[in-house]
């Protein structure tokens, strides 16, 4: 063996000055590389490596390189990090599985998936992975958008029998985290639960939480992983927290937060940050102010103040941003977030966006801080709510000096801001040059066409929008049908509410709340109101849409009356709400009710009244005749009267004719604005009024010295998918000749009935001579009245008699027309009934005869039987249905009835809001003979017919069902179920929707085989949506004889208020599934978002059938 001695020197003699060595040089460059990290210094650590490499002075310790890169990874500088793996390969050091780690993180994090996967590969090759490595991998993967190859590093990692950790069972569960692997995720927790790894680990915990938020849209599953968790922290409970903001409970967000108080632990500025995003969203103003002392007195309010500029500004009950500005004008520094989280403060506010185009302005001319994607969508939204596309122009042209005009929710902002100051073709250009559409583009896009009318183009928007797989939101139909309603098109309206039933989205809040207000607007205030009281979860919109309903309807009381169930219910009203109660008052003449309600916005729910809600009062009074009180309630007002406060006051000096106060308010208007038409148009009409034409003339001239021009009205009517615009006196559209021919006839027929025309409504001054008669031409031309006429010689055969008596009647009372609306319904509309005018839809066969059910003493109140009306009825018509057939209309109401039988040549045409029901009167279901396999006589349906030939009825909408699709057999039946194809169904409240039994225990009478098995085999259901479920399916085969085949893709049950616990009941059945809710069973495994169950390409001979329009 080698002996090493060490020699010292002499005492007597220093050691001679030489050059350190090698060895010392390289400690050197280590520990200077390493003192610059303990300071921070990241780029001066990176600079000394560089100088080092080009003096040929290289680190050799790893855990230099290592602390290097993981400083990188921190401080998120993925090129300084790239360049020190590149200074690692220059001075060909061997990294270990430590620096190999880190490598893999840098790249996973700087979003480079293939250098990650190249240095895992390497450290294969080389023996090098340990579990770390594998973790870093599948995080790799899952943080890229590679959720299946993570989960497949798992099971690889698992194969190979390595044993996971926390961190791998972390990494694996994030790559669960959305609703395509959330099945695997519940594997895992179930493998978890087994090895005892579920309580070892806050991260697995926290992971879990993640995955059934993200995966399953599920906090009751959340909530349970936490309750279960064994060690909670900070982390944990702000992680709560904020999934609680992120799913729409800001309520348990803040109850968590107490929970989180009271257990003793700290709050940081992240869970301050996530509580005052609840405040903000509750507009507690009173909790979020304790909150800013608690984070004062914890050192902590520097950390949030943007999350404080946010609250201040969205609790702002009288719309004041002071307290917001306050806290943003008191910090030392402001960055992009502050800058940001003000200017949208003042964006929410309409009233201020002027201001936060300035404050935007501002922010660009000091030049300290940049704005990023975020402060650009807040500048745009700000342009677009005061309709300033010259402003949002020069804003955009910033974007794009800042390379930030192509990012999505920039262009998005965009298109919103054009679309908001109707520059539709702005709007479509910057569309089209997206180089990448999302949802959200096509969205934002799709609702400046329905702005527009362009219902064509929506459509088509809404077809690409499927094409591309994208998924319609909810957000998509809430367009649409805030669109129709906007026309008050009830039919395209009820096409989308189809589309939504189909898609499983009638239980969403706000595409509901959508449909409540597009049925209010189109005129079915009845249909609005059943959607409303099938809603399981109702909030201030929706409640505020259903009486804003009622008191366009002129419903004052059911108002009230919806208004009180919904402070009952603990539902707090908004300003809003209020509108809508004060306008129905208004209607109404209710006016102690309206002071009652107004003064009970501030004192009851502390809502500061706003100038709208001033203008209802005002039009309460006004609509009253109290002009004096209202004049002085205008000038107690706690703030100056804006124009539609004094807009409103002058309307009705017109309609009361009183001048002095008229020309008081005109005066008022012209203050405002110099350049107001309205004022000069409502003078003119007042003075017109009491016959003082000279003034009257003289404001019509100042009006024509100004070059004002009062914008012209205008009515619209769609007849089949286009909308058909009519100003005053039109004489463009195409068929004006025969427009003008109906709107004579109309004249001619409600003259007939009485009608006297009040000329004194058409304030000019004429010639004497032929004054009347001009006047009355003039009353005649209103727009309304030629989208009338129009509607009637286009719909004659698509509306019911009432209905378009009601609309002609509204429409005609908007021009001056002072008939009794019974007279027009009767009269006029007897017309309509014998030219053959009615609901259209879609047979086989027209119908030469008709009756209604009422004509055979029904009465639809629920509970009294129809029995006889309907057999009496059926029978009568059968005896004149060979010529031409026959119509028996069910009108709107609920038919209670026993059976009855059809007959061949018979349409049963259930009107919408008609509904028949099954009468529980056995004595009303007459027995009938037994079927060939059965020995007992059986009763008869409820509606039945043998050996019929062509019989139609519409819209049929089965409820109430044990089950909506059954299939029923047991051994000894023999015999086959195969090759079956069904798709498109809308089924609500059942038992089971899907229920298939192989043990029926009734069977035909003796001689049957009982070793004779049935082959139930091909069942495919396809496009499917349910409501109101008990149990989702009860599939149960046959022993060593299973049913096989089955398929079901794109099928949504939506469970009763009281589901069964076990959803999907199967034994003995084997198939495949494709995005089913709820989640089937083991033996239906799903396989993915893209299979659908295969249907045959070639069409059946009913496909071909070619069907005619018939009238109901």
């Amino acid at each position: 063996m080698a002996m090493i001695s060490f020699s010292f020197p002499s005492p007597a003699k220093l050691p001679i000055k030489s050059p350190p060595s090698i060895s010392n040089r390289i400690n050197v460059a280590d520990r200077l590389i390493l003192r610059h990290l303990n300071a921070g210094d990241l780029r001066g650590a990176v600079s000394a490596l560089d100088l080092m490499a080009r003096d040929g002075i290289r680190p050799m310790d790893s855990v230099t390189f290592s602390s290097l890169l993981k400083s990188c990874i921190r401080a998120r500088h993925f090129r300084l990090g790239k360049l020190v793996h590149a200074r690692l390969i220059e001075f060909e050091i061997e990294p270990d599985s430590v620096l190999y780690n880190s490598l893999i993180s840098l790249y996973s994090k700087s979003g480079d998936l293939t250098k990650a996967k190249d240095v895992f590969e390497t450290m294969g090759r080389f023996g090098k992975r340990d579990v770390v490595s594998w973790s870093a991998m599948m995080a790799c993967f899952g943080n890229n958008g590679r959720e299946f190859d993570a989960i497949k590093l798992f099971v690889e990692f698992l194969e190979m029998g390595l044993v996971p950790n926390d961190y791998c069972y972390t990494a694996v569960i994030r790559a669960c985290s959305n609703s395509d692997f959330v099945g695997v995720g519940r594997v895992i927790l179930g493998f978890l639960m087994k090895t005892g790894h579920f309580e070892s680990d806050v991260c697995v915990g926290c992971s879990l939480i993640d995955m059934f938020v993200k995966g399953e849209n599920s906090f009751e599953n959340a909530y349970k992983v936490f309750d279960k968790m064994s060690e909670l922290n900070v982390v944990t409970w702000t992680l709560m927290i904020t999934r609680c903001m992120q799913m729409g409970f800001p309520r348990e967000a803040i109850r968590f937060f107490l929970d989180m108080v009271l257990s003793g632990f700290e709050s940081d500025k992240f869970t301050l940050s996530s509580v005052f995003s609840a405040c903000a969203e509750l507009e507690n103003l009173s909790l979020g102010r304790q909150l800013h002392s608690w984070a004062i007195r914890s050192g902590l309010a520097d950390d949030v103040e943007c999350s404080l500029v946010d609250m201040y500004a969205k609790c702002s009950a009288d719309g004041s941003v002071d307290d917001c500005r306050k806290v943003f004008d008191r910090m030392q520094d402001h960055s992009v977030m502050s800058w940001t989280a003000l200017i949208t403060g003042y964006m929410q506010n309409c009233n201020l966006a002027t201001e936060a185009i300035n404050l935007f302005s501002e922010m660009i001319t000091q030049g300290h801080v940049e704005p990023n994607h975020f402060t650009f969508s807040s500048a745009f939204k700000a342009c677009g709510n005061v309709s300033d596309p010259r402003v949002g122009k020069q804003v955009l042209g910033h974007a794009f000096k800042r390379g930030l005009a192509s990012n999505s929710s920039v262009s998005n902002s965009v298109i919103s801001m054009f679309v908001k100051c109707d520059r539709m073709e702005d709007a479509r250009t910057a569309f089209e040059s997206l180089s990448e559409k999302n949802l959200v583009s096509y969205n934002t896009f799709l609702d400046g066409t329905c702005r527009n009318l362009d219902f064509e183009h929506a459509f088509e928007l809404l077809s690409e929008i499927a094409e591309r797989e994208l998924g319609v939101s909810a957000f998509t139909f809430a367009s649409l049908l805030s669109g129709v309603a906007n026309v008050g098109s009830l039919r395209k309206g009820e096409q989308i509410h189809s589309q939504v039933l189909k898609l499983g989205l009638s239980c969403n809040q706000p595409v509901c709340n959508a449909l409540i207000s597009m049925y209010s607007k189109c005129g079915s205030i009845d249909t609005a109101s059943r959607v409303f009281s099938l809603m399981d979860n109702r909030n201030v919109i929706s409640w505020t849409s259903m009486i804003t309903g009622f008191a366009k309807h002129g419903f004052a009381e059911r108002v009230l009356e919806t208004f009180n169930q919904m402070t009952k219910e603990g539902v707090k009203p908004n300003e809003v709400t209020y509108v809508a109660i004060l306008s129905a008052c208004s209607h109404v003449g209710l006016v102690s009710e309206g002071w009652r309600h107004f003064n009970s916005m501030y004192e009851d729910h502390k809502i500061k009244p706003k100038m709208e809600h001033y203008a209802c009062m005002v039009d309460l009074l006004c609509r009253a005749g109290l002009l004096t009180d209202a004049f002085e309630f205008i000038n107690t007002m706690p703030f100056q009267a804006d124009v539609l406060v004094w807009r409103t006051f002058l309307g009705a000096c017109r309609v009361h004719s009183n001048t002095e106060l008229g020309k008081l308010a005109a005066r008022k208007i012209l203050e405002f604005d110099p350049n107001e038409p309205a004022a000069y148009i409502q003078l003119s009409n007042i003075y017109a009024s009491a016959g003082k034409w000279e003034e009257s003339t003289e404001m019509r001239r100042k009006m024509k010295e100004r070059n004002l021009v009062k914008e012209g009205g205008c009515s619209w009517i769609e007849v089949g998918d286009k909308v058909h615009k009519f100003y005053v006196g039109d004489t463009s559209h195409p068929n004006a000749h025969q427009i003008y021919d109906e709107l004579d006839w109309l004249i001619t027929e409600i003259k007939r009935c009485g009608y006297v025309p009040d000329t004194d409504l058409v304030l000019h001054k004429l010639e004497e001579e032929d004054d009347e008669a001009k006047k009355e031409m003039l009353l005649y031309q209103h727009s309304e009245k030629i989208a009338v006429a129009f509607g009637l010689i286009s719909t004659a055969k698509s509306r019911p008699m009432i209905q378009t008596s009601f609309w002609i009647f509204v429409l005609l009372a908007i021009s001056g027309f002072s008939i009794m609306e019974s007279r027009i319904q009767n009269n006029v509309g007897s017309t309509s009934i014998e030219s053959n005018k009615g609901i259209e839809y879609l047979a086989l066969n027209c119908r030469k005869h008709r009756a209604v059910l009422t004509d055979f003493g029904a009465i639809g109140d629920g509970k009294t039987s129809n029995t006889k009306a309907f057999r009496e009825a059926i029978t009568k018509l059968t005896t004149k249905a060979v010529d031409g057939g026959v119509q028996l209309i069910v009108p709107p109401g609920n038919w209670l009835t026993g059976s009855f039988n059809l007959t061949s040549h018979f349409t049963l045409f259930i009107q919408q809001g008609a509904t028949i029901l099954a009468s529980q009167d056995e004595s009303e279901y007459p027995m009938i003979p037994p079927l060939p396999s059965y020995g007992e006589a059986r009763f008869t349906s409820l509606i039945y017919g043998s050996n019929l030939t062509d019989v139609v009825i519409t819209d049929v909408t089965l409820i109430n069902t044990q089950s909506a699709i059954r299939i029923k057999t047991a051994v000894g039946r023999g015999g086959y179920v195969k090759n079956i194809f069904a798709r498109r169904f809308t089924m609500k409240t059942m038992k089971y929707v899907f229920w298939m039994t192989g043990s029926y225990k009734l069977h035909p009478v003796g001689g049957f085989d009982p070793k004779a098995l049935p082959e139930i085999s091909n069942i495919n259901y396809r496009d499917m949506t349910a409501e109101n479920v008990t149990i989702s399916a009860k599939l149960e085969g046959i022993k060593n004889d299973p049913f096989t085949g089955l398929c079901m893709s794109n099928v949504t049950i939506a469970l009763s208020p009281d589901p069964k616990k076990l959803q999907w009941n199967c034994t003995d059945v084997s198939g495949v599934t494709s995005r089913v809710k709820p989640e089937p069973c083991s033996l239906l495994p799903d396989k993915g978002t893209t299979m659908d169950c295969d249907f045959p390409t070639d069409k059946i001979p009913i496909e071909s059938v070619v069907l005619n329009k018939c009238y109901a």
